[in-house]
Formats: C-alpha cells, structure tokens, sequence
C-alpha cells in the first residue's frame, strides 16, 4: 500500500502573498550594525546573520480589491560586505584577518530602499547616512513575491522585489497625471 502524501505548506506560517503592486508600510524596524547570532525557536539552532535592517512589512493597499490588506511579513535589508565584494570584481584579494567592512551599497536590496527613502542618496554625501528612524512608518510601492529557499526551492513565506520599490505617488503627481490624460482624450475625441 503506498504511503499518504502531505503538501508541505511552508513551515513559518508566514503569508505567501503574489502581488504586482502593493503599497507596504514598514514597522518594528531594527538596525543591526555588526553580524548577529539568533536562534531558532523550532529547534534552537543557531545563524550568524549579516548586519542589515530587520522589520515587519504590511500591505496597506495590495491593488487588487483589498483581500490581502493587512498581511504582514518579515523582511530584511541587508548591509553587503565590501571585503567579499572586491573578491568578485578582481581587485587586491584582502587578507584572511582584515575585519570585515559592511557597507550600503548602491546596487542591492538596501541600497534600493535607501535610494526610495533618501532620493540622491549615493550622489550626495551631504545627505544623512539611513537609520532605523527614517523606515519605521515608511511607506512605498513595490510588487511582492513568494520567498523560496534557496537550498530546497520550497515557498517559505513572502519577499519584497527589490527592483520594483518605489515612492508612493503623491497627490499631486496623481493629479498631474490625471489632467495630462483628459488632455491626451480631448485631443483624441477631435
């Protein structure tokens, strides 16, 4: 006789949300600035991770009628490590006991945040270096999409497209817009 089958529904609990654009807030926000060990509570293994901004994120509007308004998920912005990175790109291989060096980099996952919230960002040094503070409320658009292991492929919960985060339009924009098509439709309907 064979075996009963059982789908695997993710072991988080964690919403698997697919949606091309949400507006999503961000709150709890916690900035790591060095890496950090946690433990699972599961099984009370132990991670390093990587320093970065940990926050709950939740969809305020998910522009598609409202059903998944209010699901809420953990993401993290990551800082990179500049000492890996250069390993990469060719430069002078670092030495084994030079310290790591975590940095903002402008073409990841944080360092597209960072340019949504402080526009100009890595143009401009003039502009304030991003905290804690400056995400918690933050909000913005973005398409979300389901989280996979890496390792096992398997769904594990949802993740925010990094490329597709941007501002929330303003008042003003959408009226702009808005006269901009009347214009493009009066102009059609001559």
């Amino acid at each position: 006789m064979p075996l009963p089958r059982k789908k695997d529904a993710g072991s988080s609990g964690a919403p698997v949300l697919n949606l091309l654009s949400a507006r999503v807030k961000l709150f709890d926000v916690e900035e790591y600035e060095e890496p950090h060990t946690v433990t699972r509570k599961s099984d009370g293994a132990e991670f390093t991770l990587d320093p970065g901004f940990k926050c709950k994120i939740e969809v305020v509007d998910d522009g598609q009628g409202g059903a998944e308004n209010g699901a809420q998920f953990f993401e993290q912005f990551k800082y990179k490590n500049a000492k890996k990175s250069s390993r990469k790109i060719g430069a002078d291989s670092p030495k084994k006991d030079e310290p790591d060096e975590w940095v903002n980099q402008q073409n990841s996952k944080l360092g597209a945040l960072t340019e949504v919230v402080k526009p100009g960002y890595f143009d401009d040094d003039s502009i304030a270096e991003l905290d804690a503070s400056d995400l918690e409320g933050f909000e913005m658009m973005c398409r979300i999409k389901p989280k996979k292991n890496p390792s096992t492929g398997a769904v594990t919960g949802s993740t925010i497209d990094w490329e597709t985060m941007r501002p929330v339009p303003t008042r003003e924009k959408l009226a702009a817009v808005a006269a901009e098509e009347d214009e493009d439709f009066d102009e059609l309907s001559l």
